[in-house]
Formats: C-alpha cells, structure tokens, sequence
C-alpha cells in the first residue's frame, strides 16, 4: 500500500512540475486587460518612458511595478518588446547592476 501512495505522490508532483515548467502557474491576464488596444503608453513631451538606476535584486518587472504602484496592465511579452525597444534590443535578463535603462510607462485606457 506505501509502494503505490509513493507511485501516486512522485506522479503527482512530476505532473506539477511538468505542468509549471510548460503553461505556467502565473493566473492568465483578463480578456479586456492583455489586449494591446486597452492599453496606450503615456505620451508626456513625447516622453513614453522613464530611466532608472538598476539596484541589486532589481529586475525590469519589479521595477516597473514599483513605477506602476499597480499590476502591470500588459502581458510579460510585450513588456519584454517595449523593454528591448527603449534600450536597443537589450534583453532583460541582461541588466547590469549600476547602469542606467529605459523602462515603458504603461497606463490603463479606462482611467
């Protein structure tokens, strides 16, 4: 009986990890709030972005939600885009600590 409860444990925590590796754990954006159409960039003196100082165990999300003081109202994908945009196709994962990036503003259409 403790031979199959182990078989059934192991099978169930292989399927969580397969499934958190493959779709993800992350709850999927809403219909209205991952469309690009409800979402415009802030256009302020032709200013669509602001710059920011990279500190240790920051990252371009954390930053950005900590500029948004809100959930970011576009999907991961397009902040990757918009990110590699402003700073000349640098990806995220390769900010450096103490240099100084690019970071879209994002606002809600419906505000």
């Amino acid at each position: 009986m403790k031979k199959i409860m182990v078989i059934i444990a192991s099978f169930i925590i292989i399927y969580s990890m397969y499934h958190d590796l493959t779709v993800g754990v992350l709850p999927a954006l809403s219909a209205n709030s991952g469309s690009r159409e409800d979402v415009e960039i802030i256009q302020n003196q032709d200013k669509d972005m602001f710059e920011k100082e990279v500190r240790p165990g920051d990252t371009v999300i954390s930053i950005l939600e900590e500029n948004q003081q809100d959930s970011l109202p576009v999907s991961i994908d397009q902040i990757i885009d918009d990110f590699e945009r402003l700073n000349n196709g640098l990806k995220p994962e390769e900010i450096q600590i103490g240099e100084t990036y690019r970071f879209p503003i994002y606002a809600d259409k419906t505000d």
